[in-house]
């Protein structure tokens, strides 16, 4: 059995080892769910230009989003030496988000520990832990971001059914009682079996969330939609983008948008969307990253572990620039 000094060179030979893994750990886990991609920003850089909605913040006890609802009246138009107005404005507001936190742990048996003796068994077993931690994070985390309400008593991150909506309330503030706070959301009942119906639909979401060159940059819809999409044969789809094909995403396209399906997504919901609006935000020392202290062992415990924390959340600044059909079949 190793002494405390040999479980102590391990467990810094781990921890630094990990520290290697780290960002691999980030490109997998949001890499290969297309939920998730999309909200953390792996899209973005593959799609039209290069935009980002995933933004890094050093603290804060929420996460605050600026909002614009009204216009300035001051705007005008004049002439000669006519007094012109200097008056305060109101319009501007604040949302505020709750951070969520999520965490995974790698741990090692001590059993496991002298089964493995060498630093290249031991590598081989810290990767299939890392692997196993990553693929267990990701599955709910992309089930977490389709989410119809924030679960586990409020502690999950927002999902992207719950920011786009047009009557439950999202950073302390209800549509109910400000419009401008109220997504796009078509609640008629839409059979993509049925002529071009779910077509008009889908461009009647698209065009009325558009303003000048801000229209959506994607489009969601649940797999078996996607079949009947798929199959129909239109001039306003077809496989396209071969950067996104290039990235591992089979799309098709909607009036030059990528249309792709999630698995964990609602059945009978499609959403459009617009990474000009919507933000992940993560704590720059939570980013999925191991705690300071790495692998430990506890005097009480025959086990090296260590935990992976994120410190997150998913916000929106213009819920009318994000629409869906909440009813299709």
């Amino acid at each position: 059995m190793p002494n405390r000094s040999e479980t102590r060179e391990l467990n810094a030979f781990l921890t630094t080892t990990f520290a290697e893994y780290e960002t691999t750990l980030q490109d997998q886990i949001f890499d290969d769910a297309p939920g998730l991609a999309y909200m953390n920003g792996k899209l973005g850089k593959v799609m039209q230009g290069s935009s980002s909605i995933k933004k890094t913040l050093g603290g804060g006890e929420r996460i605050i989003e600026p909002l614009m609802y009204g216009k300035n009246d001051t705007a005008k138009s004049y002439s000669g030496g006519e007094v012109l107005s200097t008056n305060i404005q109101d319009g501007i507001t604040n949302a505020a988000f709750d951070w969520a936190q999520y965490s995974v742990s790698i741990a090692i048996t001590g059993l496991q520990k002298r089964s493995n003796m060498g630093k290249h068994r031991i590598l081989n077993l810290l990767q299939a832990k890392t692997t196993q931690a990553e693929m267990s994070i990701q599955e709910i985390l992309n089930e977490h971001v389709w989410a119809e309400t924030v679960g586990n008593g409020g502690k999950d991150i927002n999902g992207i059914p719950l920011l786009v909506d047009a009557s439950t309330t999202v950073g302390g503030i209800a549509p109910s009682t400000n419009g401008w706070w109220a997504s796009y959301e078509n609640t008629a009942s839409v059979n993509f079996n049925s002529s071009d119906a779910g077509t008009i639909a889908m461009r009647t979401a698209f065009n009325t969330i558009t303003i000048g060159n801000k229209t959506p940059d994607i489009c969601f819809m649940p797999q078996t939609i996607y079949e009947e999409y798929e199959q129909q044969g239109d001039t306003d789809r077809r496989y396209v983008n071969n950067k996104i094909v290039d990235a591992g995403f089979r799309v098709l396209e909607f009036k030059g948008i990528p249309v792709m399906f999630d698995r964990d997504m609602p059945s009978t919901h499609i959403y459009f969307l617009n990474r000009n609006f919507m933000n992940w935000y993560v704590h720059k020392d939570a980013d999925l990253s191991m705690t300071p202290e790495g692998f430990q062992t506890p005097t009480n415990q025959d086990v090296s572990s260590a935990l992976i924390l994120l410190q997150g959340n998913a916000t929106i600044n213009n819920r009318r620039r994000v629409g869906k059909l909440s009813n299709v079949s």
